[in-house]
């Protein structure tokens, strides 16, 4: 069984040849990502790292299907996406694709259930009932199901990002995405945050995230570094786990 997870693990699951993306402004070029060649296996936690304006969030976006005008190859599952029509990228990203921002992005006027079900009632293939048991599991993944009906504004900021972290994983998508997923947390938060993001990765989540925090780049088991739009370091800093 173990070999079996770790065989899924190891699939291709992003792959990125020559990427480029220049901003236009006012007749001047600025060359946000210049010649990025990266792969990421499926089951792999990575976290991206460099100073303000090096890139990385350029590059988030980019790995989330949000920018569309770019040079370059990216396949994602094996299917290139680079050139996807705004209707078929929202498709991809509802099903294939998590985001986790800084600012946790939750509707005030819903309570925690309904901002986690949202995502899941613009997809054909979920009815109803499998929405209640999808949203179910991922607040007990969470340890939110307290706080099911309660509404972003009764929550603390710790909490508002786990309910974040279950919208993310509620469709079983491929690819997480995490934007700063600590900078607006204390630090008992933020360490809280991140030993769930240990725990959804130990469970055989790819995540991908962009953090200022060497300590928590630290907990992933490869590093990107970014510096002027370009790739500079890539290490690895421990095995996958099985």
């Amino acid at each position: 069984m173990n070999n079996n997870i770790n065989q899924k693990k190891q699939r291709l699951l992003v792959e990125l040849c020559d990427i480029q993306k220049v901003f236009v402004t006012n007749s001047v070029e600025t060359h946000a990502l210049c010649n990025i060649n990266l792969t990421i296996q499926q089951g792999e936690y990575l976290a991206i790292t460099g100073p303000s304006g090096c890139g990385k969030s350029t590059l988030l976006s980019l790995l989330g299907l949000l920018d569309r005008k770019i040079q370059g190859q990216y396949r994602l599952s094996g299917v290139d996406v680079s050139d996807l029509s705004r209707d078929e990228r929202s498709k991809i990203r509802n099903k294939d694709i998590g985001f986790i921002f800084q600012a946790f992005n939750l509707i005030s006027e819903l309570t925690v259930a309904e901002n986690i079900e949202l995502p899941l009632s613009y997809r054909q293939d979920i009815g109803k009932q499998q929405r209640q048991v999808l949203v179910d599991e991922s607040l007990k993944k969470v340890d939110m199901m307290h706080r099911a009906n309660h509404f972003p504004a009764q929550l603390s900021g710790g909490q508002q990002q786990r309910v974040a972290i279950a919208r993310a994983i509620c469709g079983t998508p491929s690819l997480i995405l995490a934007d700063e997923p600590t900078g607006n947390l204390d630090s008992k938060n933020a360490q809280s945050v991140m030993a769930l993001l240990d725990q959804l990765h130990g469970e055989g989540t790819t995540i991908c995230m962009v953090t200022h925090d060497s300590r928590s780049a630290n907990r992933a088991q490869r590093i990107i570094e970014v510096f002027d739009g370009k790739i500079v370091a890539d290490q690895s800093t421990r095995a996958i786990a099985v």
